[in-house]
């Protein structure tokens, strides 16, 4: 068996996978409708009702909202004044106000359809969606013909989920407008949103058949693309968004990014080079630059691109990581560690940028270092979990082994639902031979995470080594390798188990498959040699051992001492 350490590198995540698109419905704006000569105020409200008009149009907000009061006070039932006079505290931010004028509106007038728009609006703002849906239904109750009405209650269905509801009202509205794809859209779009990719590249290709220009729908086209593999098509939807809008940020950033995660370096820097070219203030396209520089181990171009950019933004935190990380991977430690520093406490980034500072002093050597970053860090976020694992890393490494433990008792009281420190706990009472100790660490980690592999084959192989629970300890381990069914580490410890059993020849069948897949484990190989032994095969006991030699065995002189038995 071998047990996962805590691994004292970390990766770079430069881009992720295909961006998905966001649950965001584009909504038409609410904006009042011209009113009916019936809804005008009566005469002695009207001077104050074209004042208010007068203002608007010179944008003076607040002179407007005065005009609309005056005129509310002459007509203070009027719903039209009381629903242009909401949609005007909004605009101030007055949400309340605006929710309370709106109200008063239907109050006076339960079939003022501008006030139901509005007031579906701003409960879906507040956030309260049953509400907003009411309104909605009841505009389309009043109105069926109302395109706004089924577009924002089909988006705020979606938005809660309820899809079939939201299907619905996007077909009435497709009945509506039979030749406009906005309708066909959003269906493609909620069928996107629960992952049925094949329904929604089939609505799109509707979308497409009435308007072939129809930007957010080869976007969305191009994603489902990405994400069933089909990248050669995706990188064609885009190319063609391209070749009817040259200005088209997304196309040129999403071609980029799958560039990038097909390795396609050159490619990828000619989609963020025309980006710049739209606009250039495109941060975001100039840290990718570097990054692919970066990738290239291309580092005085990098080191540019980063430093560049931080002229034009001194704190950006990512161009700092990066910037960092370059000078770490081109050795100019000094560099690294005065970069990664300069970092805030307020970025995001802080607490991974101080651990990769940590990191880099322990591959130093200078331990002290790294351990005092560690530590101000849990100073500074006493809750950081990964604070504690590295440093308790860090003196497992120096074989600080009792120092290790307070570090990770720490953590677990303030973190007690980690499995990782309790993971971490078990191993280090392994090497200070508190077997049994280990064991109750790893069956809290089962507590936490009862399919964890790795504990499962911990306590297995535990019980195997200590010769005790055996039949226990196989149920452990096919346990785990359910989980786990290739691991070859995991197979070895079932065939120790059978080797502890006395089941020799099945403890060969199984380490076997052990070696088929970690063919240089220098314990995996003295397993092998134990078993030959006990099934009288010298020969090829002999020569495991000699590969558990070849593999730099930790304990060479026992394994030789094995060797010697058998000469």
């Amino acid at each position: 068996m071998k047990c996962p350490s805590v691994c004292l590198v970390f990766l770079l995540i430069v881009v992720g996978c295909a961006q998905t698109p966001q649950r965001v419905y584009p909504i038409p704006v609410w904006t009042p409708v011209l009113p009916a000569p019936k809804e005008l105020p009566r005469a002695d409200g009207y001077f104050d009702y074209l004042v208010a008009q007068i203002e608007l149009r010179a944008n003076q907000i607040d002179a407007a909202v005065e005009a609309y009061r005056g005129a509310l006070k002459r007509e203070p039932r009027n719903p039209l004044i009381l629903t242009e006079l909401a949609a005007l505290y909004v605009r101030q931010g007055n949400i309340e106000g605006a929710l309370k004028m709106a109200e008063e509106a239907i109050t006076h007038d339960p079939f003022y359809e501008p006030a139901y728009m509005l007031l579906g609006q701003l409960y879906a703002g507040l956030g309260r969606n049953r509400k907003a849906i009411e309104s909605y239904e009841q505009v389309i109750s009043m109105n069926p013909s109302n395109e706004n009405a089924y577009l924002l209650l089909g988006a705020l269905y979606a938005q809660e989920g309820r899809f079939g509801k939201a299907m619905e009202v996007f077909d009435r509205l497709r009945v509506l407008l039979p030749d406009n794809p906005v309708a066909l859209y959003y269906k493609a779009r909620v069928f996107l949103d629960i992952k049925f990719y094949d329904q929604a590249e089939s609505v799109y290709q509707e979308v497409l058949a009435l308007d072939p220009t129809f930007e957010n729908a080869l976007l969305d086209m191009a994603y489902i693309q990405e994400v069933t593999d089909r990248n050669r098509d995706a990188e064609k939807t885009y190319q063609r968004i391209i070749s009817f809008n040259p200005g088209s940020v997304q196309a040129y950033t999403r071609l980029g990014n799958l560039y990038m995660r097909q390795g396609k370096a050159d490619e990828a820097l000619e989609q963020f080079g025309k980006l710049l070219k739209l606009n250039r203030k495109d941060i975001e396209s100039r840290l990718k630059i570097g990054i692919i520089h970066l990738q290239q181990k291309d580092y005085e171009a990098a080191i540019r691109d980063f430093t560049h950019l931080l002229k034009d933004q001194p704190q950006y935190d990512q161009a700092l990581y990066y910037l960092a990380s370059t000078y770490e991977e081109q050795g100019d430690m000094d560099q690294a560690v005065l970069s990664f520093r300069l970092i805030s406490q307020n970025s995001p980034l802080w607490l991974t940028a101080q651990v990769r500072l940590a990191l880099l002093f322990s591959r130093m050597k200078d331990y002290e270092s790294g351990e005092r970053v560690l530590e101000e860090v849990i100073a500074k976020q006493p809750d950081a979990a990964d604070a504690y694992l590295y440093l308790a890393a860090m003196l497992e490494e120096q074989e600080k082994y009792a120092e290790a433990l307070k570090v990770l008792e720490r953590g677990i009281q303030v973190a007690p639902q980690e499995p990782d420190l309790h993971f971490r706990k078990g191993v280090i009472l392994d090497k200070l031979n508190r077997k049994h100790e280990a064991v109750d660490a790893m069956q809290k980690v089962l507590l936490i995470e009862p399919r964890n592999a790795h504990a499962l084959n911990f306590i297995g192989y535990t019980y195997a080594e200590l010769g005790i629970h055996l039949l226990e300890a196989k149920e452990f381990i096919k346990a785990a390798l359910e989980v786990e069914p290739e691991d070859g580490y995991i197979i070895d410890s079932l065939a120790w188990v059978y080797f502890k059993l006395g089941q020799y020849r099945k403890a060969l069948e199984t380490i076997e498959e052990a070696v088929k897949r970690v063919p240089r484990d220098p314990v995996i190989h003295e397993h092998l040699g134990d078993i030959y032994q006990a099934l009288g095969k010298t020969r090829q006991a002999l020569e495991a051992y000699r590969k558990a030699l070849e593999f730099q065995h930790a304990e060479p002189d026992k394994v030789r001492r094995k060797m010697e038995l058998l000469q």
